[in-house]
Formats: structure tokens, sequence, C-alpha cells
């Protein structure tokens, strides 16, 4: 079982039953759908397939909306267009697209305003680079410095560009309305500058009055965002380093010490960090990666990521399912050789400042010395799951998850491995768990297990928590 997540984002390479099975069976935890591309109809027939396959299966997959936000990109093309170096090409905003005349379509009135001569606009992640040329009207023309394919609804970076464009737009919030209707389990909030924009969104959700409340996901490709880091963190519930994007606003070589920092900053916090961007893009026409891309994923598996994200690999690719079984592939042969050199660490290695984290931490350590096959936790919301997840214990974290809501939600944290338990009270959801656990064959007689459990204490407002070490019979 791979301790680190696999995040697919699905498209028209998986618009089938048996593809979405195949890449949960490949090592899939969540579900990315990605409201830059497709519709409304696209995006509902995606989650019905998922809760579906998670009905046959029995396992359960969460569901991440990621919302455009303020994120500049070409209109829709009626076909791949070919860009080539030295090529004059005019982005317009009033007018439709023109291979012939070379004309692509840019929803965004402002772009004349946003640039001048001689500025750098990238396309498609960095792919193609041009620099403008001049500006008339509602359109800028610009020289393809680097060429490539383009295709709809790419992204476009003007460096440097501070724009105040609202961080959700009318499209955001209707793509927001139709999530918390379907009650998805994560909301990315794309190109966020400052720690206001994640309360900003999280009000806009209580207003909304969902009794299944997303966690809120920041994504991180905006210097402001890397400036704020700290309170960003704080403020959401988790953050998606977004290398494509981060790579073309900072130079590159600053992008792995900022991703270093930011995971950093997450492990302290107890929040999940997920990387994304280019993991295994060879993979898209090629059936393997590169060296360097295996090199790549395994490099932020052992910097302590909790989930890595295939974006086009799984949504347009040739070869989605591949891409998430080497995912998978490269993650358990990385965190094979981590528990094997996995050395004693101090609270202070996980920031532990509470009791209640010190508490978890010692359980952690008596899971060691015992030998224990897993940590068992009783959770309705998931709280005691993620602290010791961000301690990534030798053993895999079983959790009884009271809701479905946390059911779903702890399959983007580290190591943890939730089992639907929505009934009893604690000690009888040890005894059901260690049931399931049985059946499942996780565990075989012999077997000694850390359980972990809140209780109130009779005749006290008080709550304890408590550990119990049982041995499989």
């Amino acid at each position: 079982m791979n301790r680190t997540k696999i995040i697919c984002t699905v498209g028209p390479s998986v618009d089938s039953d048996k593809k979405i099975a195949e890449l949960v069976r490949s090592g899939m935890s969540v579900a990315r759908i990605n409201c830059s591309h497709g519709d409304l109809q696209s995006r509902l027939r995606h989650l019905k397939r998922i809760r579906k396959i998670e009905k046959r299966l029995k396992q359960s997959i969460g569901i991440m909306l990621d919302l455009q936000g303020p994120k500049l990109r070409v209109g829709d093309l009626p076909n791949p267009y070919i860009l080539n170096a030295k090529e004059t090409w005019q982005l317009a905003y009033d007018k439709g697209p023109d291979e012939k005349q070379n004309i692509i379509p840019i929803p965004f009135q402002g772009l004349p305003k946003a640039v001048v001569v001689g500025q750098k606009i990238y396309m498609d992640d960095g792919l193609i680079q041009t620099e403008v040329i001049r500006k008339e009207g509602q359109s800028v023309w610009v020289r393809v410095v680097y060429g490539g394919v383009l295709e709809s609804r790419k992204g476009i970076n003007i460096p440097h560009y501070r724009g105040k464009l609202p961080i959700l737009r009318k499209k955001d919030r209707i793509d927001l309305a139709w999530g918390l209707r379907h009650k998805v389990d994560f909301i990315a909030l794309s190109f966020v500058r400052k720690p206001q924009d994640i309360r900003d969104l999280k009000k806009v959700i209580a207003q909304s009055k969902t009794r299944s409340l997303p966690l809120v996901i920041a994504k991180i490709e905006k210097p402001e965002a890397v400036e704020q880091m700290e309170g960003i963190i704080e403020e959401s519930d988790g953050i998606l380093i977004a290398r494509g994007d981060l790579g073309i606003e900072l130079p590159s070589e600053r992008v792995p010490v900022v991703q270093k920092q930011l995971i950093e900053s997450c492990r302290v916090r107890k929040k999940p960090v997920i990387v994304a961007t280019q993991m295994l893009d060879s993979m898209r026409s090629s059936p393997v990666p590169t060296r360097a891309e295996a090199s790549d994923v395994a490099s932020a598996i052992y910097a302590g990521v909790d989930a890595a994200l295939l974006t086009g690999e799984t949504s347009s690719g040739k070869y989605p399912v591949e891409a998430c079984a080497m995912m998978q592939k490269i993650i358990l042969e990385v965190e094979q050789h981590m528990i094997q050199k996995t050395f004693r660490k101090t609270p202070a290695d996980f920031g532990v400042t509470t009791l209640e984290e010190a508490f978890m931490f010692n359980a952690m350590q008596t899971a060691d010395d015992i030998g224990a096959r897993a940590i068992v936790l009783s959770t309705r919301q998931g709280t005691l799951t993620k602290v010791i997840s961000k301690m990534h214990p030798k053993q895999p974290i079983f959790s009884l998850a009271a809701t479905p809501t946390a059911y779903r939600q702890l399959n983007l944290y580290w190591g943890v491995f939730p089992i639907n338990m929505t009934h009893g009270k604690a000690d009888r959801r040890i005894v059901a768990g260690l049931s399931i656990l049985k059946k499942k064959g996780t565990v075989q007689k012999g077997d000694r297990l850390i359980f972990l459990y809140r209780e109130h204490l009779r005749g006290h407002r008080n709550i304890t928590l408590n550990l119990k070490i049982v041995t499989v019979e």
C-alpha cells in the first residue's frame, strides 16, 4: 500500500467506468476535477462515475474540485494550433480564432494594458514563449521565441503581472456552488495571493450552509503567495505546489528551494502538502517516464509530501493508467527504502507543541518498541489521524472514520487508510474495526496493534485520549 497518495486528474482519457476503476486499482486515492476545462455536464458525469466506482470497489475516493481562479487562459480553439519560432500571432480579445490569420482569442480585455512592448508572454506552463512587438486596440501582437502546440484553454503567464482580478470570479462562484451541492471533498483555490483569499473562500462556503464542509487547498503559484506562505498555510487546510506557473513567475532555480520550504512549513503546522506539474509529463505520449521524472517523484517523496498530482498524464494523455501505476511503483520503492532507513526522531522534529501531540508521538514510539503491525484510530473529524500522519510512523495508519466526509477526506493524508465506521462507541468500534482488518487480511493472528481513541469520562465533561495495545487472536 502506497503511503504517499496519488491524485489523478480526470478527463477525456479516463471517461469510462473501466478507466476510473483501473486508476483506483493502480493507486489513485483522490480524483481531481479541473474547472478550467470541460463544462458542468462533463463534470457531473465524472463525479457520478467516481461515486459509482467507489461503491462497486468498496473503497473511498476523495473528489477535489479545482477552481480556475484569476488565471489568464487561451480561448477555445477549433483544433490545436502549431506556433513556430519567429512567427507573428495576434492575441485578440474581440475576435474569434483564425488559424489562417494567426489569431488566438484571449478572454481578457485588459491584456494590452497588462503588457509593454518587449515583454515576454508564456503559454502552456511556459512551453511556448512569445515576445510583445505591438499593441493596438484590444489586441497584442507577439513574435514566437520558442514554439510548440497550443491547445484550447491553456494557461497564459505574464511574469510579475499583479493585476487586481478577484480571487473568485463569476465562473468560480458557479463552479463552487455546483461542487458544494454535490458534496465534493476538497476545493482547490488557484492563484492564491494572500491569507485573506482563503478566508474569503471559507466565508462563501460557510454561507452556503452545506453540511459536508470541504477542505480548502491553497494552490501556491504566485510570488505573492510565496512571500506570505506562512499565513496562507495557517488559514488553509492544505497546500498544492503548482510548479508550472510558479516556475514561470520565479526563476526556475528557486522552485526546488521554495518547494522544500513549503513542505517543511506544512510539516510543522500538520497540514498536508501536494506537489504537482510535470511529475511524469513524458507519459502523456510515452508508456514509460524519463529517468529524470522518476527521480523528481522520488525526491518529492523523500522530502515528505503527502500526495503527488498527475494532471495531463491522466486527463488527456495516451497512457493514463500506466502513468498512475508507474507513480505507485516509484512511491512503493522509495517508501520501502525510507522505512528501512528510518531513525529514531524527537518531538521537536515534528513540531510537537501540545500535550495531545506529545501523546501521539509517544504512541508512535510505542508502536516501534513493541513491533506493532499498525496504528488504528477512532476519529470523527480525523483530527488525531491528521496529527500522527505528519509524524510518518513506520506502521500504516487505519482510521475508523465516523462520517462519510472524513471517510473520503482522509484519503489525502500520508500513510492513512480510512475505514468506514459510522456507528458505535469507542470499544465497539475497536472490536468492529479489528474484525474488518482481519477480514481484509491486513492483520493476522499474533499481530500487535496500537489503538488510539478519545473518550468522555463518566460524570465529567473532560475527554481523555486513550491508548490500547491489542494482540490479534
